[in-house]
């Protein structure tokens, strides 16, 4: 462990070592390795790339090059207020400094804005990441803050000229460092940060396959680019508001950093939010990491239920928010009254949007959808679903007036349906609704029904007829967002909000700038890759630290 002297015998060194191989660990090794600095990434799973190679590979880039060449404004003071109305909207004020928000965080979204189109024109100049704006969809906030809500997102674009997802973007920024002959150590999970007697982070200690630990120098600096806690249970259910049942993340996003961060002093912040979005129930029971998150349920003729046969939201919203409605409490009944929402359809759907996730493709069955003849058939075979998981769910029990609630619920639903105004929850009236809803409700050609037939493309009536069927939601998350804060620079903060010098982070390891909000599609890789770059640039800059008296981890 030591060598000579009592000096630290390193496995191997580098002027920064990169914790992570997803987007934000890539932009920061890109970043660092541009500006001379030698870079290890240091990577806990078996392969590289992380939850980003699961992503649909969409970045939120405020102000990006694409709207300026379209003659767009996105002015500066507008999307800070923008983003400041969804990160902390109990604390907003329009007039007010910072728009009510604490100094602090509002720095860090000026950071954002300042950097993020900077960020990857640079990736774009360097010749390590090609992107274009083939798709784009809206925002997820349609309020008079935002003056911009089409335009921000951009992809990544592939050698053909499509766009790419989340697979393409990091096969583009890991070849780039490919070429540069950045090692990449796979099976290396960092354990511990270790700093000089100075209190500087000098290196960490690592566990390889097999648990044999080795020490990696970092002569300048350690930027942490990993994943979140989705996969510590201890950590969701100690830190989360509600009971979250499944992730989009990959399994290594266990909450390392955090651990880490803590025996350094860091300050925590955010841990209670995450990036949100309704996953199938039944994936969850034998898939820690779940393929697919619903970004929008599928077709017209559908509506999500709670236990009492009741729609709680407006289906066709934005992911995040509507996931955030499993939340409710019932003060009364002492329950969650929409732990559990059921997603149901009719025939029609079944037939005519076949193969829009989580419905499955025609001819084919999927062992989640529960069916039954009438709404009364479907309930009993939705509680009997229930039933059988009971042992993993715990005694979730339908409201005895669940086949009336619904069949009241189908009733009036079939009125907005029929005028195109949703009295409840105004379904349809958002840009986001409408437009998402030709990316998530493609129909299927070569059957016998028909679409345009009601005044809103968001809703048709349901058949008079069955089978209808139900789909168990419950509430997941692509990953969490909360963890060590950072300052301007992609520095993490002790508990004095002091820069422990040294360390840096980004990605959805660290407390993030958005708050509680996702302002647009691609927020999380937007605000990961633009922090990551702010990391390795200012990690590359650093000077070479001393790696005299290094605090070593008491073994045992």
């Amino acid at each position: 462990a030591t060598g000579p002297g009592g000096a630290v015998a390193w496995a191997q060194e580098a002027d920064i070592l990169v914790v992570g191989s997803g987007a934000a660990a890539l932009s920061a090794a890109v970043a660092a390795v541009n500006e001379g600095a030698s870079v290890i990434l240091v990577e806990k799973g078996p392969v590289h790339g992380g939850t980003s190679t699961k992503s649909e590979g969409g970045m939120w880039v405020p102000n990006n090059r694409f709207l300026r060449a379209n003659g767009k404004s996105d002015d500066r003071e507008d999307a800070l207020r923008y983003m400041a109305r969804c990160a902390r909207p109990h604390m907003y004020r329009r007039d007010a400094p910072f728009f009510g928000m604490p100094e602090p965080e509002y720095r860090l979204m000026e950071a954002f804005y300042d950097n993020a189109s900077g960020t990857f024109e640079f990736l774009e100049k360097v010749g390590a990441l090609r992107t274009t704006q083939i798709l784009q969809l809206p925002d997820y906030y349609e309020g008079p803050e935002n003056k911009v809500p089409l335009g921000r997102q951009i992809m990544t674009q592939k050698p053909d000229g499509d766009y790419g997802l989340g697979v393409e973007l990091v096969r583009q920024l890991k070849s780039w460092l490919d070429d540069r002959k950045v090692p990449c150590l796979l099976k290396h999970r960092a354990r511990t940060i270790l700093r000089n007697g100075q209190g500087e982070v000098v290196g960490l200690e690592v566990a390889t396959s097999g648990d044999r630990m080795v020490r990696l120098r970092a002569r300048k600096a350690v930027i942490f680019g990993t994943g979140g806690f989705a996969h510590n249970k201890a950590m969701m259910r100690n830190f989360q508001p509600a009971p979250i049942y499944g992730t989009c993340s990959v399994p290594t996003s266990e909450g390392d950093f955090l651990i880490m961060a803590q025996a350094v002093d860091a300050k925590l912040g955010n841990l209670n939010n995450a990036w949100r979005m309704q996953v199938v129930m039944e994936h969850t029971l034998d898939q820690p990491s779940v393929p697919k998150g619903i970004w929008q349920p599928p077709g017209d003729s559908m509506v999500i239920v709670n236990k009492y046969g009741a729609r709680v939201v407006n289906e066709k919203h934005n992911y995040h928010d509507r996931s955030k409605v499993h939340f409710a409490w019932d003060a009364n009944r002492e329950e969650y009254p929409n732990q559990f929402l059921f997603m149901i359809y009719d025939r029609r759907v079944a037939d005519l949007f076949a193969g829009n996730f989580p419905l499955p493709a025609a001819g084919a069955a999927a062992s989640y959808v529960i069916q039954g003849d009438s709404p009364a058939a479907l309930t009993a075979a939705i509680q009997a679903r229930l039933d059988r998981h009971a042992g993993t769910w715990g005694d979730v029990r339908l409201d005895r007036g669940f086949a009336a609630g619904l069949v009241d619920t189908l009733s009036a639903f079939d009125r907005y349906a029929a005028t195109g105004v949703d009295a409840q929850f105004s379904r349809g009236a958002f840009q986001w609704d409408r437009d998402w809803q030709s990316y998530t409700s493609i129909p299927r050609e070569g059957t016998a029904w028909k679409t345009g037939e009601a005044p809103s493309a968001t809703m048709h009536p349901f058949q008079s007829e069955g089978p209808y069927h139900a789909i168990i939601l419950g509430s997941g998350v692509l990953d969490t967002n909360g963890g060590p804060v950072i300052n301007p620079k992609a520095q993490i903060l002790d508990t004095s909000d002091v820069p422990i010098p040294g360390l840096y982070g980004a990605g959805n390891c660290i407390s993030s700038p958005a708050g509680q909000s996702y302002w647009g599609g691609g927020c999380t890789l937007g605000l990961a890759m633009t922090y990551g770059h702010l990391a390795g640039m200012n990690a590359a800059s650093e000077r070479v630290k001393s790696d005299a008296d290094v605090q070593l981890p008491i073994a045992g």
